[in-house]
């Protein structure tokens, strides 16, 4: 028999609402897990609605309506998840704040009776838990997405400082080009982002692979990365009852429980 395989009769199951067109997040989310100690004993659970636009326009905001994840979160709900996570990061940008995120996940829950929550309201928890106040962002968006990630952290009532904002330039070419980014750029970017005084930056989106540059940047800038795709996995981890610390994948993963 191959070693390591999860026991799926007593196995937690983390459940990730994807982008049709993100190929980032799954492969980094399973290598996150499989750091934990073997045999695993929480698994990734997946499923996706379609995505192939980003944009600020209604017909690319149309992509995340509420009913279009509630009905993806049921799908996870028949694989018996014991967590349900949106695993993107519009909430961030289509302009509807905070508390739509916190509505989508509550309504989520209504509808599957299993705990939810998304990549947004990960990110806050992450950046409270730390008692962060300064903050950069990086993304690898247009200027009018990078904008409208600003604003929404500016404007929660949460009292943080927006004091870093760097973008990818020139910006990816749809969707799948944005995975495809090498890890020079995506260093680049975020340390930009970290440039001005930020104790964290925020890394807002899952399909670009920040992951691979946290603990470099971490070393060099003096400052916490909230990857989005990492953060998505310890917000899922906490939801199912796992506290334990794993080193490899920034300070967030390794320090904060």
């Amino acid at each position: 028999m191959p070693p390591h395989l999860p026991n799926l009769a007593t196995c937690r199951k983390i459940g990730f609402i994807v982008p049709s067109s993100n190929t980032a997040l799954e492969p980094l989310t399973t290598a996150l897990l499989s750091s934990l100690p073997q045999p695993p004993t929480i698994i990734p659970l997946f499923t996706r609605i379609r995505v192939t636009t980003v944009g600020t326009d209604p017909r690319s905001t149309s992509q995340f309506s509420p009913q279009l994840l509630i009905a993806a979160a049921l799908l996870l709900a028949d694989a018996q998840a014991d967590a349900i996570l949106w695993n993107g990061t519009s909430g961030m940008w289509v302009g509807a704040g905070l508390e739509a995120d916190r509505e989508l996940a509550r309504l989520m829950a209504e509808a599957t009776g299993v705990p939810c929550s998304t990549t947004t309201l990960a990110t806050v928890a992450a950046l409270e838990k730390l008692q962060v106040r300064r903050l950069g962002i990086a993304v690898p968006y247009p200027r009018v997405l990078a904008e409208k990630v600003r604003e929404f952290f500016g404007t929660t009532g949460c009292g943080w400082e927006v004091v870093g904002l760097a973008a990818l330039d020139p910006v990816p070419r749809g969707n799948l080009a944005i995975a495809k980014t090498g890890m020079g750029d995506i260093e680049e970017v975020v340390r930009r982002a970290a440039g001005g005084g930020a104790q964290a930056v925020v890394v807002a989106c899952t399909n670009w692979p920040a992951a691979g540059i946290i603990e470099k940047v971490e070393a060099v800038d003096d400052v916490v990365v909230i990857d989005s795709i990492v953060v998505t996995v310890w917000q899922g981890l906490r939801m199912v009852g796992y506290h334990d610390l794993v080193p490899g994948w920034g300070r967030l993963m390794a320090e904060v429980v």
